[in-house]
């Protein structure tokens, strides 16, 4: 609970962290920032900044623990170096958030409209397709660095042949792969293009379809032991949601096993899942539906014996079973 000033200020300066971060991502700053430390005038001079204000933004960097300051300048620390310089994976995040926090900032046009910020996913694909593709990259780092170790899970591996819905780049398809299942991915065209060139060394199988235009996602009914449902229902509303679960379903062999993977609205630490459903309502006019929404979906769609997983917030898991 708010109850004073200082605390909601601590709040609505909160922005400033993400947007010092994000600037030096922008201007190439992680890149020029060796180990050996530079002056703040040297290194204004390669990336043609003011050498005052990228002083004070090398400063607030220091004080955010990603940049080191000695008497003979200013370096990368070694995570930073690692991970947000030339290659980082995680620049690949900030990148994705930054788009996310512009959109943020016409949050009041979508309560006020019911419509969401960004321009649909299919739009972006084909108006910004190198956009689309990075977003999709920081999407498949997350997946690698806090996903939940789903080839673990008896009803995914090994040796099940698995439908992985709507799977982007084939984060998890790869692990499912290596762990011994037989993996299909289905997806957009122009992103299981994208998927087949990543995962050409592999086994998997990728199928380019509209899940919405295919009765069985674009494979055979009942060809699957398993389905994969992962971060798809919130991008959805929850009659929609509850038409792809159908459809996957429909790929099922009898006792066949969906596997959703998301984050609830009443998922946890503090206001995660709260945001998260409001992020989803900016981005796509989805939501992240609450643990008994995403039950009585399940259940509405035609799985029975739907049952959560015991994974610790936010990982919001259900298991469900074809009769």
């Amino acid at each position: 609970m708010i109850d004073d000033d200082h605390s909601l200020l601590d709040l609505v300066t909160g922005y400033q962290p993400p947007a010092v971060i994000a600037a030096a991502q922008r201007i190439g700053l992680f890149e020029v920032l060796p180990g050996v430390p530079r002056s703040a005038e040297d290194l204004a001079r390669e990336i043609s900044a003011d050498p005052s204000n990228l002083a004070a933004l090398l400063d607030a960097l220091t004080s955010l623990g990603l940049v080191d300051a000695t008497t003979e300048g200013y370096s990368a620390t070694s995570y930073a170096a690692r991970r947000l310089g030339r290659d980082g994976e995680m620049a690949l995040v900030v990148a994705k958030e930054a788009v996310f926090a512009e959109a943020w900032t016409r949050l009041d046009r979508v309560v006020l409209e019911g419509r969401p910020a960004m321009e649909p996913w299919r739009s972006q694909l084909e108006t910004d397709p190198e956009r689309a593709l990075a977003f999709l990259e920081a999407l498949d780092v997350l997946a690698r660095i806090g996903g939940p170790p789903l080839h673990e899970l008896g009803a995914l591996a090994p040796g099940r042949r698995v439908l992985d819905v709507g799977g982007g780049l084939g984060a998890y398809s790869r692990i499912l792969d290596a762990a011994g299942s037989e993996v299909t991915l289905v997806d957009l065209p122009p992103v299981a293009a994208w998927a087949a060139d990543r995962l050409a060394s592999t086994g998997v199988s990728v199928v380019a379809v509209d899940l919405f235009e295919h009765p069985s996602c674009g494979v055979a009914p009942a060809s699957k032991d398993a389905a994969l449902v992962s971060h798809l229902l919130h991008d959805l509303p929850r009659e929609r949601g509850i038409d792809l679960l159908r459809r996957v379903r429909n790929t099922l062999v009898s006792e066949g096993r969906v596997v959703v993977n998301d984050f609830a609205a009443d998922s946890g630490p503090g206001a995660f899942g709260a945001l998260f459903d409001v992020m989803m309502r900016v981005e796509t006019g989805g939501a992240a539906h609450s643990r008994a929404t995403l039950e009585a979906m399940l259940g509405e769609a035609g799985f029975a014996g739907v049952e959560p997983l015991p994974y610790e917030d936010p990982l919001t898991l259900y298991v469900g079973t074809r009769p």
